[in-house]
């Protein structure tokens, strides 16, 4: 009886590790996932920076000439 209820205690103790792989693992891929489309849309924002920098640099230039 001793004996069960060892194993009982360390296969639910396995499941609980295995539990809490799994939700790593899910948390893991959600960050993965986030950097991904964060990379992806990184260098449209870097360039609509520019344009907007060098809009103002124009607009700028523009009104100090007239």
């Amino acid at each position: 009886m001793l004996q069960d209820d060892r194993e009982h205690l360390e296969l639910e103790k396995l499941q609980i590790e295995t539990r809490k792989f799994v939700a790593e693992t899910r948390k893991l891929l959600a960050e993965e996932t986030k950097l991904k489309r964060e990379a992806f849309w990184y260098p449209f924002l870097v360039g609509a920076g520019l344009i907007t920098a060098a809009s103002a640099i124009i607009n700028l230039l523009s009104r100090t000439g007239a």
